[in-house]
C-alpha cells in the first residue's frame, strides 16, 4: 500500500463531507490524505489534487442529472468513483455512467453497516489503484466493435473471429462467463486466431488486431483521452441481474465512442445489453442483432429488437459480412 492514498470527497453538504473524513481518516491505514470540494469544481479539484478515489454526494447537489455530471468527470480523469445516495433506484444509472460502487447512504453516516460497506470499497478501489497501471504505449483506432451475449455466445463469438481479417478494429466482448473462466477462454482464442486475445485490465488502450473479453466478476468500460479509447475492468455491484454487465459495456461505448461505434448483441438469455444498445444507437452507432434463427437462445437479441435498439437482425455469417464492411467505412 502507498505512503499516502490522496482521496476527493465531492459534496455541498458540511455534514456529509465531515462525516467521510472522519471514517475514512479512522479506517483507512495508513491515513488518508483527504480534501473536499464542492461540485461546481469537482473537474478543477481532480485535476489539481490528483486524487486516487474520488467519493461522489448524490444528495446535495441541485443538479438533477447527476450521471452526465459522473460521465464528464469520469472519462478524462479515469478515477475511481464511490458513489453515496439515499435515492433508490440510481445503482444502474450511476454504474453505467461510470461509478466504481454506489452505496446507499443512511440518514447516521456513523451507522456501523455503512461505515463497513464504505471502508470495504474504499479498500477496494485503493487495490484496484495499486494494481493496475495504465500503459504508456497507444495506437490511435477509429471504430470500436462492442459484443454482448450470454448463453451460446462464447461459440458464436469464436465462430465470428475466426472469420475475420486480422487487421479489423479493436474487438470488445462482454460475455456472462464465471470469473475462472473468462482468463481461459481469452487464452483460447488467442491461440486459434490470428488476433492479440486478452481478458480486460485497467489502463489497456486499444488498437487495431485486438480482441478484449471482458474478465469474469468485473465491469468492463470504454473510455478516452488525448492518447485514444482505453478500457477499465472493476468490481462491482450486479447491473441488470449480471458482472460483468453488458448494459454497463454498451453504455461506456455509447458516451465515448458515439458514432464511431459498432455494437453486436449475440443469443443469451434476459435482456442485459438492450438499455446499452439503445444508447448506442441514440449516440449514433450502428447496431446488430443476431437472428432467431441462428441463436441458442433468442432472448437477449429480440429484447433489443423490440426496444428498438437493433438496426439489422443477422445471421452469424451475416454479422462477420457486416463488421468487414462497417470496420473501414
Amino acid at each position: 500500500m502507498p505512503e499516502s492514498i490522496r482521496i476527493l470527497i465531492i459534496s455541498d453538504s458540511k455534514e456529509f463531507t465531515a462525516g467521510i473524513k472522519n471514517i475514512l481518516s479512522s479506517n483507512i491505514i495508513p491515513s488518508p490524505e483527504i480534501i473536499s470540494c464542492s461540485y461546481m469544481v469537482g473537474r478543477e479539484s481532480t485535476a489539481s489534487f490528483d486524487p486516487k478515489i474520488i467519493i461522489l454526494d448524490m444528495d446535495s447537489s441541485n443538479n438533477e442529472n447527476m450521471a452526465e455530471y459522473l460521465s464528464r468527470l469520469i472519462p478524462k480523469y479515469s478515477k475511481p468513483v464511490i458513489v453515496c445516495s439515499s435515492r433508490h433506484g440510481v445503482k444502474f444509472q450511476m454504474m453505467s455512467a461510470g461509478a466504481m460502487d454506489v452505496i446507499t447512504k443512511p440518514e447516521n453516516l456513523a451507522e456501523e453497516r455503512f461505515v463497513k460497506r464504505l471502508t470495504e470499497s474504499a479498500y477496494r478501489a485503493i487495490k484496484l489503484v495499486e494494481s493496475n497501471a495504465v500503459q504508456h504505449i497507444t495506437f490511435q483506432c477509429s471504430r470500436v466493435i462492442a459484443i454482448g451475449g450470454s448463453t451460446g455466445s462464447t461459440e458464436t463469438l469464436r465462430e465470428i473471429i475466426r472469420q475475420l481479417p486480422k487487421n479489423m478494429p479493436p474487438i470488445l466482448a462482454v460475455l456472462h462467463m464465471p470469473e475462472v473462466y473468462t482468463a481461459l477462454y481469452a487464452k483460447q482464442l488467442n491461440e486459434m486466431t490470428d488476433f492479440e486475445v486478452i481478458e480486460a485490465q485497467s489502463g489497456i488502450y486499444l488498437h487495431p488486431g485486438q480482441v478484449i473479453i471482458g474478465a469474469g466478476g468485473k465491469h468492463m468500460r470504454v473510455f478516452s483521452d488525448k492518447n485514444g479509447y482505453f478500457v477499465t475492468s472493476e468490481q462491482g455491484v450486479k447491473v441488470s441481474g449480471h458482472c460483468p454487465s453488458v448494459d454497463v459495456f454498451f453504455d461506456s461505448v455509447a458516451y465515448s465512442v458515439k458514432r464511431n461505434a459498432v455494437g453486436v448483441i449475440l443469443t443469451g438469455m434476459g435482456s442485459d445489453g438492450t438499455k446499452g444498445m439503445l444508447n448506442m444507437r441514440r449516440m449514433g452507432g450502428y447496431t446488430i442483432g443476431q437472428n432467431e434463427e441462428s441463436c441458442v437462445v433468442y432472448g437477449m437479441p429480440k429484447s433489443a429488437y423490440d426496444a428498438g435498439a437493433v438496426i439489422k437482425q443477422c445471421s452469424i455469417e451475416e454479422i462477420v459480412t457486416e463488421l468487414k464492411k462497417l470496420s473501414f467505412v
